[in-house]
């Protein structure tokens, strides 16, 4: 990565602190069968060990920005550790439901203020040639926590216990902050300007708590007093602080984004997904733990490929955006994940684990085509100013939708479970009430589904909506290259490398008849076909798998390559970026999908070619003409 010794022992600590709360978030599923059975306490009630930790999450994104403003970055890294190490401790004693509880509310708190304070020390300590390496490992250690925390959990729990699992996890923690104190720096200076909104702080607090305590206890107790009363209360809170909100100059959280109904429908999509996600992971553990008798160690093993798959699927599914829109992926994503939740819905007493494990995995491969799809159109339809508080409203919305989607589920299961216990055993009411979840879930996935048929749209034209006065395409038009050199969509590979040759270029793309892009071919995919190839095969009289090495002649490959079409060599579709789409965009698609240089299309048309040395040098010579004195 070309980072220095002490850069790579930073970069080290900021992802060992980062592994540790990430992995916290996805242990306690798990454990929440074996926590109900020791504190004798209902599904309604446990389920506040995930949605109470989601909601405080939710609070605290908005609240850290002020924090980082106001405090140097290393103090608050090591208070936000310490915070969540003190949670730890508090959640591994825990003698009783409220003390446990009262553990993971810190350990939010303080993994609340981590998570976007580790990005902040990574870009002001990193210079911009090396950010990219820091933030692609970082990228891995996020992806990979979750996948492996509920089987970590699960092996504690049955060699051990819970309360040792939250003692590992303060262990660690410890460490973490050990380390800290010797290695990070001090990146920024605190601004004593900065101020906190308290009645916004308070107010959103009380609303999210309240309506979510409300929503609990109507479902698993029915309508009383005390819950009716704390259901008011949130509302109310919640209507003052959306008035404050729109009232202030610079508030806490900018809700008028959501007045853009693309970025709405988009949010209001991702919260519905977000629901069904989060109970999903409470519900399957009780399933699989309390009522079929399986080990806290294979429930683990069921929820694993699934965050695997999960994980890995993040930057294919970013490419895949930049092919096809948000559009398919977002409709077959939704689509699949309908189908495998009402599946989950007919679950029975004697349903396998491979069949489990299988429709599970298959439902977070289909979320995968949903989250970031769904999240990159929401926020294409912001003006550059917004996107900041964009990412703070839809990140909020999710954690609060996880929690309240999740209470409502789990009440759906309990009041189930209750209408069954008259005409069924304990275990078969119990597995009705779960499939009721699910079946809930399914209808708030048709609902996204629905959504997305409607307004969910990839048309070529859009991103132009956004482009007030045409800013963003001048700032493109002025950079980029328009010659541009394209080849025939039925051109032959000889074609191609007569092009690739004569103009001194390493790829071109293809296009149609009507001069739309349909595919792309370089030199990398000539050089591909023409070298030796390994291929694997079975023999069919032993029937193992063999290594066949390729020996056909370089010659021979030569001619027969010449005579191919350059789109069976060259990559299906074509990754552009919008002539009104804004740089940042622009150096995404250029990231992600590793490329040097890449089309500029108008109405799917290519009219030019952008390269990464012409955003370098048009950004550094904006920076230098902005630094000079007036």
């Amino acid at each position: 990565m070309g980072l220095s010794r002490k850069q790579i022992m930073m970069l080290a600590v900021l992802m060992f602190g980062t592994f540790v709360t990430v992995l916290n978030q996805t242990v306690v599923t798990p454990a929440l069968p074996s926590v109900m059975t020791e504190m004798s306490v209902d599904a309604a009630t446990a389920q506040w060990l995930t949605t109470g930790f989601t909601l405080v999450n939710a609070i605290m994104i908005p609240i850290t920005a002020y924090l980082t403003d106001r405090y140097s970055t290393r103090n608050l890294f090591v208070v936000a550790m310490g915070i969540f190490t003190a949670g730890s401790l508090l959640a591994g004693w825990g003698p009783s439901f409220p003390v446990l509880l009262a553990g993971r509310l810190l350990q939010a708190a303080g993994a609340g203020i981590l998570m976007p304070m580790v990005m902040t020390v990574l870009m002001l300590t990193f210079p911009v040639d090396k950010r990219g390496s820091a933030m692609g490992l970082f990228g891995v250690v996020i992806a990979f926590a979750p996948a492996i925390g509920p089987t970590v959990a699960g092996l504690i729990i049955d060699n051990a216990s819970w309360h040792d699992m939250f003692f590992i996890i303060a262990g660690l923690s410890a460490l973490v902050i050990a380390c800290s104190l010797f290695v990070l720096e001090r990146t920024s200076a605190p601004d004593k300007q900065t101020s906190l909104d308290k009645p916004s702080v308070v107010s959103s607090s009380l609303g999210f708590g309240c309506l979510l305590y409300g929503f609990s206890v109507i479902g698993s107790y029915g309508i009383s007093v005390q819950a009716a009363i704390a259901t008011v209360v949130g509302i109310v809170a919640l209507v003052y602080f959306f008035r404050r909100q729109l009232k202030m100059e610079n508030p806490m959280l900018q809700v008028r984004v959501l007045l853009n109904r693309k970025f709405l429908i988009g949010t209001i999509i991702g919260m519905l997904v977000q629901a069904s996600l989060l109970a999903a992971g409470i519900l399957l553990p009780i399933y699989l733990q309390s009522l079929m008798g399986y080990s806290a160690t294979v429930s683990g093993l069921v929820i694993l490929p699934g965050a695997i798959v999960m994980g890995a699927m993040g930057p294919i599914a970013g490419r895949l955006f930049d092919k096809h829109g948000p559009r398919v992926l977002s409709l077959v994503g939704l689509s699949m994940l309908t189908i495998t939740t009402f599946a989950m819905a007919f679950l029975g007493d004697g349903t396998g684990i491979a069949y489990l494990t299988i429709l599970y995995t298959v439902r977070l491969f289909s979320l995968s085509l949903v989250n970031m799809p769904i999240t990159t159109w929401a926020m294409n339809a912001l003006d550059n100013t917004l996107i900041n508080h964009g990412t703070s409203v839809n990140n909020t919305f999710r954690q609060v939708a996880g929690s309240l989607g999740t209470a409502v589920l789990v009440s759906i299961m309990t009041i189930a479970t209750n209408a069954g216990s008259s005409s069924m055993d304990y275990v078969h009411a119990n597995i009705f009430g779960i499939n009721m979840a699910f079946a809930a879930a399914g209808i708030l996935c048709v609902v996204g589904l629905g959504l997305t048929i409607a307004f969910v749209k990839d048309k070529p034209g859009e991103t132009a909506k956004t482009d007030v006065d045409n800013a963003r395409r001048s700032v493109l038009e002025s950079i980029m290259k328009r010659d541009v050199y394209v080849l025939d969509a039925d051109a032959t590979v000889i074609d191609a490398m007569k092009l690739l040759v004569d103009k001194h270029i390493s790829a071109a793309p293809l296009v149609d008849n009507a001069g739309n892009a349909v595919g792309f071919v370089s030199d990398g995919d000539i050089m591909r076909h023409l070298s030796k190839r390994s291929q694997m095969y079975v023999d069919p009289v032993v029937m193992i798998m063999q290594m066949g090495r390729d020996s056909t002649d370089f010659d021979d490959k030569l001619r027969d390559l010449m005579q191919m079409q350059a789109k069976d060599i060259g990559a299906k579709g074509i990754i552009g970026v919008d002539i009104h789409a804004d740089l940042p965009e622009v150096c995404r698609v250029l990231g992600e999908n590793h490329l040097k240089k890449v089309p500029v299309l108008d109405d799917g048309h290519i009219v030019g070619v952008i390269n990464r040395s012409d955003v370098t040098q048009y950004s550094m010579k904006s920076y230098l003409e902005s630094e000079q004195p007036a």
